[in-house]
């Protein structure tokens, strides 16, 4: 989690380049480097994320976790993330007696499931305001 400090000045900087592409850098010994446009545009995405308070993961297509860092990631528990990697939720290697997440298996997973809530919250919304949900009992009539 970043502090609220940061964050402010993350904020700044994010406006600060909002309609500009960041083409150089300048190092701490004050010497400019040139930035490739994939670089750049990953810099920006990282200071927008981080400027409006979301987590950043940051790694290779390829990159593996742990079910404990699976777990930390998703907010669950790891006999938790056990559960869903076993359920076939979300795939994973086991080369040993550990098993491995794909970090883009991952971060697909959790999107999906932002998706699903974000539809189940609606639905419920949809529910209350048409007089069909009360306190975790539907209505028949």
């Amino acid at each position: 989690m970043i502090s609220p400090k940061h964050a402010e000045r993350l904020s700044e900087v994010a406006d600060s380049v909002a309609d500009e592409r960041v083409s150089s850098v300048v190092t701490s010994s004050g010497k400019t480097v040139e930035v490739p446009a994939e670089v750049s545009e990953a810099f920006e995405a990282a200071i927008k994320a981080l400027s409006g308070g979301e987590d950043l993961v940051i790694g290779t297509k390829d990159s593996f976790v742990t079910t404990q860092e699976a777990a930390d990631f998703l907010g669950v528990s790891r006999p938790t993330m056990i559960r869903i990697l076993d359920l076939g939720e979300v795939p994973y290697e086991r080369p040993n007696s550990h098993r491995r997440i794909r970090l883009v298996d991952l971060v697909k997973f959790k999107a999906e499931h932002e998706k699903r809530r974000a539809a189940l919250d609606d639905l419920l919304e949809s529910s209350a305001k048409l007089d069909q949900f009360d306190g975790g009992f539907v209505k028949t009539r």
